[in-house]
């Protein structure tokens, strides 16, 4: 396994050599190409963006702590080559819960232009793999809500 991880490491620190330029305020007429590839939702397949594919990545419970963190570590950068930025709702996040939950986002790709943040937050708390390490629920719901809603959710 231990090889197969820093091949995919390699993968990404190849894909975060290659930087995409932010071009969205060069001119109106990429303006306009980012609004329409906004209004249609285009998405670039993480392989074709980051050399690497959902499937490719194994579950972090077959990797060690350390692992996950390289691994991890490597997919940010090359996401941020690419124009993408990942932030973490919350303090003290497990690697392995961060790690885990940003695999998630490879199945349905990449926004296919830069200028894009992944933040995990949908606003609904009761499901949010984060909620642990997380203290923005409170800004939001009281804690008879929230829990009131996590009951529901596991119904």
């Amino acid at each position: 396994m231990h090889r197969y991880i820093q091949q995919l490491i390699e993968d990404f620190n190849e894909a975060a050599r290659e930087k995409v330029e932010d071009t969205t305020a060069d001119s109106e007429e990429a303006f306009l190409d980012m609004m329409e590839k906004l209004e249609n939702g285009d998405k670039a397949s993480a392989k074709k963006l980051l050399g690497v594919s959902y499937e490719e990545l194994p579950p972090a419970e077959m990797m060690t702590v350390q692992q996950t963190q390289d691994l991890l570590k490597a997919m940010l950068n090359a996401l941020n080559a690419k124009g993408t930025s990942v932030t973490f709702p919350g303090n003290g996040i497990p690697v392995k819960l961060a790690y885990t939950e940003l695999r998630e986002h490879f199945k349905e790709g990449f926004n296919s232009f830069p200028g894009w943040t992944i933040d995990f937050c949908s606003g609904w708390c009761p499901d949010c793999a984060f909620l642990d390490y997380c203290d923005s629920w409170q800004d939001i719901w009281t804690k008879e809500e929230l829990e009131k809603n996590k009951s529901k959710d596991k119904k």
